[in-house]
Order: structure tokens, then C-alpha cells, then sequence
């Protein structure tokens, strides 16, 4: 890749925009947020790699991911379905790490937020973070999720799903 693409890889890393990591055996799976979410696929040994974004591969999302990787931050598996839905891979580490579940979920519902024209993925993400925080209370999460749901009321004040997210959340 070249220099100035690994750069902005090495600052959407630094900005917290590489949502997750998933390791298996050489292959990476990764989710970064961007000006939409997009999905990475990169092999370690020969650093060839897929990215959903218009460019396609060797861009700033498939530099995040590794700069990611060579930071540590991914999560390793034997799952051998992690290339086919690395998403279920980290639902299911979210299960047994809910901090961890909590923390990146609170980063996407908040990126989501910005850019859902619909709601409807902010209402999912909002549920899956409430779930969450059951399994882990935290009080500057529940905060955030005062702050979105706030924020979520202006958006779409004719919602009557605002109003059950509001009761759900208190």
C-alpha cells in the first residue's frame, strides 16, 4: 500500500473508526466506519485486500485494519464461518465480553445515528446496547444512551417507536 493510504489508515485507527477485528488463521475480517460502514477482507502474509468502499481494495479502510492488526486489536478465532459472518464471531465474543460488546455497540449507534434516514437500525442498535448494559451496568453508557435517545427524539418526534425506546431505556 502506499504511504500516504497507510496514513489515513494509521489516523482512522487512531480516530476509533475500526469498529472490530476478526483473526482467522491468515485472514482478517473487519468492519470500519467511514463515510459509510464498510467491510474489509485482508490476508496478512500477502496483504492482499477486498473493501466494500468505491475504490475496492488498497484504500484507507483496508490500512486501518491492519495498522488494527499490528496494534493488537482483533479478536482471534477457530470459527470456521468467521469469513462468512465475522459479525456472529463478535455478537458472540459481545456475549461473553459484554464491555467489550457494550463499548462498540455505543460507537456504532452513535455513528449510526448521522447517517440512519429511516431510524430503524438506530432503534436495533439502541435495543442490542439496553440489552447490554443489563449484562453490564454502566452509568456513562446509560448516560450515552439518554444522550441518543434525545437526539433520536428530534430526528423522528412522530415516531411512536421514540416513545417505546424512551420507556425501554427508563
Amino acid at each position: 500500500m502506499e504511504e500516504k493510504v497507510l496514513k489515513k489508515g494509521r489516523r482512522y485507527f487512531r480516530e476509533g473508526r475500526v469498529l472490530w477485528v476478526v483473526k482467522k488463521g491468515n485472514m482478517l475480517f473487519s468492519k470500519v466506519l467511514g463515510t459509510y460502514p464498510y467491510y474489509v477482507e485482508l490476508e496478512i502474509e500477502s496483504g492482499e485486500n477486498t473493501c466494500t468502499c468505491p475504490l475496492g481494495r488498497d484504500c484507507k479502510h483496508a490500512a486501518a485494519v491492519l495498522v488494527a492488526f499490528e496494534e493488537g486489536f482483533y479478536i482471534e478465532t477457530e470459527d470456521e464461518h468467521a469469513g462468512l459472518s465475522p459479525e456472529c464471531v463478535i455478537d458472540r465474543y459481545s456475549l461473553e465480553n459484554p464491555e467489550f460488546g457494550l463499548e462498540i455497540t455505543l460507537k456504532e449507534l452513535e455513528y449510526t445515528l448521522n447517517s440512519d434516514e429511516s431510524g430503524s437500525e438506530v432503534a436495533r442498535l439502541f435495543r442490542k446496547a439496553l440489552k447490554l448494559l443489563k449484562m453490564f451496568p454502566d452509568e456513562k453508557a446509560y448516560s450515552k444512551l439518554e444522550r441518543i435517545i434525545g437526539e433520536y427524539e428530534e430526528l423522528f418526534p412522530e415516531y411512536q417507536l421514540t416513545e417505546m425506546l424512551k420507556r425501554e431505556l427508563h
